[in-house]
């Protein structure tokens, strides 16, 4: 093999080394399953919780990727500047969750189940001012229903 050739396959792999190395720390940082975000105590059809808030771009699409246990009544409440269609995804999410779509009102329109690492696609029936992501089952097992409401207080909404 010519000296040429030998440092591009030495360029190369020291170029992939770094990269896994920058991606590896990256994912650490950004991806730390054990920070969480603002809570915020919240009313779902009459059973007071204290839900994790995702406010930012960020915290929506990091939501709750790559943590392995979430609480019986834990879980997140992804609040939107203004009412729309929404969706969501599981890709890199290990735990299996329950969604509730949610109208500024506070009225519930839709409840799904999603899979884990699922890239299937949830997308809102209506526009939403938010979606609360529980574990699997958790609405069903807590007769929550669409039509039912959630009370969100104003001031942490902001």
């Amino acid at each position: 093999m010519d000296t040429e050739r030998r440092y591009g396959y030495i360029s190369l792999m020291i170029l992939f080394i770094c990269t896994v190395v920058i991606c590896a720390g990256s994912r650490e940082i950004c991806c730390d399953a054990s920070k969480r975000n603002k809570m915020v105590p919240i009313n779902v059809a009459g059973i007071e919780l204290e839900i994790e808030l995702a406010t930012t771009s960020e915290e929506q699409i990091l939501g709750l990727m790559y943590r392995d246990i979430l609480g019986d009544n834990e879980g997140m409440l992804f609040i939107f500047q203004k009412e729309k269609h929404v969706s969501f995804w599981m890709k890199d999410t290990r735990i299996p969750l329950s969604i509730a779509f949610i109208k500024a009102d506070g009225r519930i329109v839709q409840i799904e189940s999603m899979k884990p690492y699922s890239l299937d696609t949830h997308v809102s029936r209506e526009k939403v001012k938010y979606a609360l992501e529980m574990k699997d089952g958790w609405f069903k097992a807590h007769n929550v229903r669409e039509g039912d409401t959630v009370k969100i207080p104003r001031a942490e909404v902001r």
